[in-house]
């Protein structure tokens, strides 16, 4: 189904995450059709733009329209001094450093985890190294009513375990955050349980405890029908909320090159829905 507003065109990818954004060129967007923009991930969660080939500085002011870049606190080394501020390059350095490939939030241990993910390749796999995405809204609204009622008043401590040892950071960083979380632009409520290694337990429960329920909540935040895949194509741009869904970088092209820049937009404390 595609619907089109303005010039711009949106048509949804899977029932439950994602649509495809055509007739927009992003390195001369106006006002109108970004408001068009905006709106469409706010209702799908993900968007994919096709044959855009943004140069870096593009792929940056592109980016700022969402909001104030964030550079990730910590990991400032690993910037490269070459790229804009805030653009970060991922290569392929091998599965077993791969951090990547399993269902996460980015940065969960900050205390205010980044909104928005930009992603642009500028060298892919003759195959694989496709992206995945769900949604935790859907993930959400399937749990029990006994379920969601526990899990509102619950929050979980986050840790960076797995981002601290592919960086050599000798400090672990945490944080709280509600293990259900209202979106302060929607207003919606969606899971917010990512993977168990950095999700460690919740805050009124020894992790023995945590354990079981973090790993069954975890299970049902990817089922294939809540979840896009996306075979990624040279000049493609994907932006995703990363405040409603999670993704899941598949490493199953070996040692071939695969390069990504990512810019990321900063956002805010979660909230709980019974938070004031």
């Amino acid at each position: 189904m595609t619907e089109a507003i303005n010039d711009v065109q949106v048509r949804k990818l899977t029932g439950a995450v994602g649509a495809e954004i055509s007739g927009v060129d992003l390195g001369n967007l106006s006002g109108q059709d970004f408001d068009v923009i905006k709106q469409a991930f706010l209702d799908h969660g993900m968007l994919v733009f096709r044959e855009q080939f943004l140069e870096p500085q593009a792929h940056v002011d592109f980016a700022r329209r969402f909001g104030d870049v964030m550079v990730y606190k910590g990991f400032e080394k690993a910037y490269r001094n070459d790229l804009p501020a805030g653009m970060f390059h991922f290569s392929n350095d091998g599965k077993e450093k791969v951090i990547t490939e399993n269902w996460h939030f980015d940065g969960t241990y900050y205390d205010e985890p980044p909104a928005i993910g930009i992603l642009v390749p500028a060298r892919l796999p003759a195959y694989g190294g496709d992206t995945m995405w769900s949604n935790q809204y859907a993930a959400y609204d399937r749990l029990s009513d006994g379920m969601k009622q526990l899990l509102c008043g619950l929050r979980i401590r986050c840790e960076s375990h797995r981002s601290s040892r592919k960086y050599n950071l000798e400090k672990i960083m945490s944080a709280l955050q509600p293990a259900v979380r209202r979106h302060p632009e929607t207003g919606r409520l969606s899971l917010y349980i990512g993977n168990p290694d950095t999700c460690v337990s919740f805050t009124s429960m020894t992790p023995e405890e945590s354990r079981p329920l973090i790993q069954y909540l975890y299970r049902q935040c990817c089922t294939p029908d809540n979840s896009y895949r996306h075979q990624w194509r040279m000049g493609d741009v994907v932006v995703w909320d990363n405040r409603c869904t999670m993704h899941y970088a598949v490493h199953d092209y070996g040692s071939q090159p695969r390069d990504m820049y990512r810019m990321t937009i900063n956002g805010e404390r979660n909230r709980g829905p019974v938070d004031e």
